[in-house]
């Protein structure tokens, strides 16, 4: 995956919950950190979706527990 996608991805993902993009990595899963409850884990979603321009179906949005399952799930769709 280029560099600069997963950079972005990163900053997003850091931007929506409102933490340091510094401690944001591939195994970063859901519930590792406060932040990242439920309903951030929608406003990551949503946020991919408007930042990248992509539409993830329900079955990917289940499957998504990690950082790395985020970045396949772009990658996917560009």
């Amino acid at each position: 995956m280029a560099k600069q996608i997963k950079e972005q991805v990163y900053c997003l993902i850091a931007e929506v919950l409102g933490v340091n993009v510094g401690i944001i990595h591939d195994e970063l899963a859901v519930g590792d950190i406060a932040e990242w409850d439920s309903l951030g884990h929608m406003q990551i979603i949503a946020g991919l979706e408007t930042q990248m321009g992509i539409t993830l179906d329900i079955e990917e949005t289940l499957e998504i527990e990690d950082v790395e399952d985020i970045l396949d799930a772009v990658k996917n769709h560009l």
